[in-house]
């Protein structure tokens, strides 16, 4: 799609908040001096609240811990949909013991609204400390707890207590019904659910209320086993509630779990059709259509809405068409779709400070960085300039200078978990490790699933050696927030680390369930992680005889990889050559078996021709297979480091979590002549993989045989000894000491690894699964 070319003369959003600062100021003057929120408190309650945050915004830079204040700007937040950045200030007010109650019933609304369960119960007890008998606190705690699952005898005592206060608190009932199930205690759900119906039928309950009946009716029937019945009652919610989303939603649900996804869509289909204004319904119905490898047909119902006459429905249209473009990875056509609904809001009133800030985002993600840079000056959010400010140096390769915005924006917005985990990046990028687990944990604490920072501050942990505490960092909200397969997988192999079969086994048994094709990944992470600890006759064995793995399936295609690389590092070729053998029988056109029988041959020391030949079989059955693609360049390199890098470059490609193929097309570069591009590819392999030793170690000796040893180079040699690179790594790590002509640090270096290549050949070498890391350093 071609970049959209305005028509329009430039938007002057600045002059405008000016503009309305002024007017705000002369409202206060007019006022008197002793209580300058009085003309704030007049327009909120005219309902004006997008137009009170500005001037909340001013006088709180004056007075910056005035509660009433603090209330104001975070209630304005909250009801113009820009709750992320209204905890803050919520949670400042709440230190007023005057404003805690609304402030906190403020904030908790908003986390339940964001299904942070945990902060709800935090802020909603501390309500119900001061004031006992607030119903609203007590329905959301009781709500959070329910659906948390964590507590559910907790929801129950809070949703008594409810009815106690009021018994005709009908939704009191929905956490006691939920908190039941969760405890599997039926026949009182069953009670609970008949009571509820019998109440609702007595207050003449709304349409909405009624809907709730029937599908929580349905789920209980689904969750006491009763599927038939389930699926009738599922029925005759939808002929009911046709057009109920949470009905929709929850009987999706249902046909999922029974396999009947084509189902799931038939009905959302069908809902649209009865309701084709409805915005929710066609995203929802394009985010699943996307999901199911359909995305032409998602896009094509999407860019059917901007076609709307009305010029705020086809804004909306063009903003969720942005969406879907960034979920699809198409970053420039995505920015270009939200450049269209900017130009139509800008035709119908002040764009949403979120949106601007989104599509500020898009332009980043699309590389248009100068515009990136334009569009943050005129953001009306202080914060949100700084973040965009940041994002485009990260984009630049100036993480010191994205630090500084980072800690502008934290300043203004400090529990924001994208400004934390991206101020993490760039302190990785610096080598600043400290700073970055640091901002990794603060991520976590604030909001687990938001972004991937468990398992990237997990990662740094088990780089260090500290894996129990990589493993509880993997494990923090995950009842809340359940963790990215990546992160599932990075567990299996720390589990595989400390010897914890039962844990293997248990993480495996949830990987086939909610990922099977991640689960031959996972079994050969757990191999990897065992091998380190015991060695790979250890892995060998615990691999062979993993209980339910049948190795002629493909999805353990990885975990076969992985066994036939322990079988020859220990010796015991033999143990595999049935196992290899079942596979290629099963199913002797698959590209994965044909490329672990090239991994073999190749390992055996078979004749380059034979391997090739199997590899190259392995890629016409399946060209994208990464690992023949990485073999064929492992063959080529030696003699033709132009056809190495090209099969390094698709294997990366066909493999992108996999930091192997990039490095050695680094290294293939380096045999091409071309050391200045490979430089470039280190760099940017390890912004991916920040602890991938040998990359940091490739990158320093680059630049030594280039004369040079500044401070990026030392960082990269002080990298790859910290993490696990062992006497080669302290070794380089000297040279360049020695290179900037610091004696002393050199020495030392060089005397650890003359210590730790002794203590190698005397077999006493630490494994590096200890849990105080590997206290690597020249200092």
């Amino acid at each position: 799609m071609n970049p959209v070319i305005r028509t329009t003369p430039p938007r002057q959003p600045r002059i405008r908040a000016l503009a309305a600062g002024l007017l705000a100021l002369l409202a206060l003057a007019g006022c008197e001096e002793t209580d300058p929120l009085e003309a704030i408190r007049q327009r909120q309650a005219t309902g004006d609240y997008m137009g009170s945050i500005e001037p909340l915004r001013e006088l709180l830079e004056t007075r910056p811990d005035d509660p009433e204040a603090n209330y104001l700007y975070g209630r304005a937040l909250v009801l113009t949909q820009q709750a992320s950045l209204a905890t803050w200030s919520l949670r400042k007010a709440m230190e007023d013991s005057e404003w805690l109650v609304p402030a906190g019933t403020q904030l908790a609304f908003a986390a339940l609204h964001s299904r942070n369960f945990n902060e709800v119960i935090v802020v909603t007890t501390r309500i119900l400390e001061a004031d006992p008998e607030n119903m609203p606190a007590l329905m959301m705690r009781a709500n959070a707890h329910a659906h948390w699952k964590k507590d559910p005898e907790s929801a129950l005592a809070d949703a008594a207590r409810a009815l106690e206060l009021d018994p005709d608190a009908i939704e009191a009932y929905e956490p006691r019904i939920l908190a039941l199930l969760a405890l599997e205690r039926f026949e009182e759900a069953n009670e609970a659910l008949a009571e509820a119906g019998r109440r609702l039928e007595e207050i003449e309950a709304s349409e909405e209320v009624l809907a709730w009946h029937c599908s929580t009716t349905a789920a209980f029937q689904q969750e006491s086993g009763d599927i038939e019945q389930a699926r009738a009652t599922w029925g005759a919610c939808l002929d009911a509630y046709p057009s109920n989303l949470g009905v929709l939603s929850e009987a999706m649900g249902f046909f999922d779990s029974q396999g009947e996804a084509d189902r799931s869509l038939e009905l959302l289909r069908a809902a649209l059709e009865g309701a084709p204004e409805s915005r929710r319904l066609r995203v929802v119905l394009a985010q699943r259509l996307r999901l199911m490898g359909q995305p032409a047909e998602a896009e094509a119902l999407l860019r059917e809405a901007t076609d709307s006459e009305n010029p705020v429905l086809a804004a909306a249209a063009w903003m969720d068409l942005g969406r879907l473009r960034q979920a699809m990875g198409e970053y420039a056509a995505a920015a270009d779709a939200l450049e269209r609904a900017l130009d139509l809001v800008d035709g119908t009133g002040e764009p949403d400070p979120e949106f601007l800030f989104g599509y500020a985002d898009s332009l980043v993600l699309a590389g248009r960085l100068v515009r990136a840079l334009e569009v943050a000056e005129d953001l009306p959010v202080p914060a949100h300039r700084s973040l965009i400010r940041a994002r485009v140096a990260q984009k630049r390769g100036e993480p010191a200078r994205a630090l500084e915005e980072f800690d502008e924006a934290l300043r203004l917005w400090p529990d924001n978990p994208w400004a934390r985990y991206h101020a993490a990046l760039a302190a990785e990028e610096l080598g600043d490790f400290e700073r970055a687990l640091a901002e990794f944990r603060y991520a976590v604490r604030i909001e687990p699933g938001a972004t991937d920072a468990r398992t990237r501050g997990a990662d740094l942990l088990a780089a260090g050696g500290a894996l129990r505490l990589a493993l509880q960092m993997l494990e923090t909200g995950w009842a809340r927030a359940p963790l990215e397969i990546e992160g599932q997988v990075l567990a299996m192999r720390l589990q595989g680390l400390l010897g914890s079969m039962a844990a293997v086994s248990n993480s495996l048994a949830r990987i086939e369930e909610t990922h099977p094709a991640w689960a031959g990944r996972g079994l050969a992470a757990a191999g990897e992680g065992l091998a380190r600890r015991a060695g790979p006759d250890q892995a060998l064995a615990m691999l062979a005889t993993a209980p339910g793995v049948d190795f002629r399936d493909p999805r353990y295609a990885a975990a076969l990889r992985a066994l036939v690389g322990f079988a020859h590092e220990a010796g015991e070729t033999a143990a595999i050559q049935a196992l290899l053998e079942a596979a290629l029988t099963a199913l002797p056109d698959s590209g994965r078996f044909q490329a672990i029988r090239g991994l073999d041959l190749e390992l055996s020391g078979a004749p380059s021709e034979a391997v090739r030949e199997a590899y190259s079989r392995a890629v016409a059955l399946e060209p994208r297979n990464a690992v023949a693609l990485a073999g064929l360049g492992r063959l080529a390199l030696a003699d033709d480091p132009e056809a190495a890098l090209d099969f390094f470059d698709r294997a990366a490609e066909a493999d992108p979590l996999d930091p192997e193929p990039k490095l050695q097309a680094a290294r293939a570069l380096v045999a091409a002549g071309r050391p200045e591009e490979a430089a470039e590819r280190l760099d940017a392999l390890l912004l991916e993989h920040p602890y991938e030793v040998e990359a940091a170690a490739e990158r320093a000796r680059l630049d030594l045989e280039r004369g040079e040893a500044g401070e990026r180079t030392l960082e990269r040699a002080r990298r790859a000894a910290r993490f696990g690179g062992g006497a080669a790594a302290f070794e380089l790590l000297g040279r360049v000491h020695a290179e900037r002509g610091e004696d002393e640090p050199a020495r030392r270096a060089t005397e650890r690894a003359q210590a730790l290549r002794e203590a190698q050949e005397s077999g006493s070498q630490a494994s590096g699964t200890d849990e105080a890391g590997s206290g690597a350093s020249d200092s």
